[in-house]
């Protein structure tokens, strides 16, 4: 493994890009059977906590463009359904078929594994420490 040269700080976005493509693979590959898009994972595995292909885009910044896209194409595929908002015509609930939610599910087991795996000789107050970090250069660059 190469030694960080803490002086050259564009070698921590080269990591941080080299963890997130690991992470997508990780999903992609555990979810082979399904041919699905990173961007439908995203959908797929936010919609038991957010309700809206809005929020989504929102929270996951993914652009609304790409999570449209995505629930056209997973509702082509029966694993979401949607339904129009009373309120807001434009906008539209979505919820899992039960086909949805299996795989929903195993998005959820693949995410534990990769974290499980990342963080395997972490300690608590090195988790601690990371968080703090990273928090830190958020609120450097003004992102919630």
């Amino acid at each position: 493994m190469e030694m960080l040269d803490v002086k050259n700080e564009e070698h921590y976005f080269y990591c941080y890009k080299k963890i997130e493509k690991s992470y997508t693979d990780f999903q992609l590959n555990a979810l082979d059977d399904y041919d699905l898009s990173p961007n439908e994972i995203v959908v797929l595995s936010n919609l038991e906590k957010i309700k809206t292909a809005s929020e989504i885009a929102l929270k996951t910044d993914v652009s609304k463009a790409l999570v449209s896209r995505s629930v056209k194409f997973l509702k082509e595929k029966g694993y979401i359904t949607t339904t129009v908002s009373e309120e807001d015509k434009r906008e539209q609930f979505l919820a899992l078929t039960e086909e949805g939610k299996k795989i929903a599910l195993l998005i959820d087991e693949a995410n534990r594994r990769f974290f499980a795996t990342a963080f395997a000789n972490f300690e608590d107050t090195e988790k601690r420490v990371l968080t703090a970090l990273l928090r830190m250069m958020m609120r450097n660059l003004n992102i919630d």
